[in-house]
């Protein structure tokens, strides 16, 4: 629901590896683009590859918003986002390992799942500076199946819902507290609150704290003009320390700020 709404008609590539001190963790590449069609219609489209271990995960989405104003200065923000997902498992991984070397299902090697219709659905509140929101996904997915094998993979529904009001400090300073419940399917829900500090609307540092023992902290900034970077890092805190901590480096481009640069230096 947030597509075309805050930068839009940037690129954003996003990197971020999960249980840093776990062989075969989880690692997520994320490309991702928005932009506003008009004065009531964002587009938006994403691209993830996920990798845990033996299973990888792709998926493409398309993303389309809609605005609704209800009442001077309150609006609500629809959001229908629908693409395709794949599953593989490599299952060869483990072939030569003697404790699954007579397991049968293991020769089939790399197993490639049919490719499946996917989709999120969203809605966003916004007043002023406040902003609250749900979002559920993986409604839609049903059941993958593979081409060669009787083997099934159900990836399961989750919700989100946040909430953030940005608090003005003086002309330059602000501080926009965010609260979020996430949960799902056999998903523990987990409660989360993170507030962020902003300079000049420019550059921000945030610090967080989620059910379970986890802490993280934030920083990034728009560090060139057109270029946004961000760096967040999260420890478990009832566990070794530095062990199943999770890193997560996102580089954002205004393309459009570019373009306008070439045109105004070729004039």
């Amino acid at each position: 629901a947030y597509a075309g709404i805050h930068n839009s008609k940037t690129l954003f590539m996003d990197y971020r590896s999960d249980w840093s001190g776990l062989d075969g963790g989880p690692t997520t590449y994320q490309l991702s683009y928005n932009d506003k069609f008009n004065d009531k219609v964002g587009l938006g489209a994403r691209f993830i590859y996920d990798k845990t271990d033996i299973f990888k995960q792709t998926l493409i989405l398309g993303t389309y918003t809609y605005e609704v104003k209800i009442a001077e200065g309150h609006l609500l923000n629809f959001g229908l986002s629908a693409g395709f997902y794949r599953n593989s498992i490599d299952l060869e991984k483990y072939y030569n390992d003697p404790r699954y070397i007579q397991d049968k299902v293991l020769i089939s090697g790399l197993e490639k799942s049919k490719i499946k219709f996917a989709t999120d659905i969203s809605a966003l509140y916004r007043y002023k500076q406040a902003e609250a929101g749900i979002l559920f996904s993986n409604i839609m997915f049903g059941t993958v199946r593979y081409s060669n094998t009787n083997m099934t993979y159900k990836p399961l529904k989750n919700y989100l819902l946040h909430a953030s009001y940005k608090f003005a400090i003086d002309d330059k300073w602000s501080v926009k507290p965010t609260i979020i419940l996430r949960g799902g399917q056999n998903i523990p829900a987990q409660f989360e609150i993170s507030p962020t500090i902003t300079w000049n609307d420019r550059f921000w540092g945030t610090t967080l704290f989620r059910t379970g023992g986890i802490f993280g902290i934030g920083v990034g900034g728009e560090v060139f003009d057109g270029i946004i970077l961000n760096y967040s890092y999260n420890i478990i805190n009832n566990v070794f320390l530095y062990t199943f901590g999770s890193h997560q480096l996102s580089l954002g481009i205004k393309i459009f700020n570019f373009q306008k640069k070439e045109k105004t230096q070729s004039q």
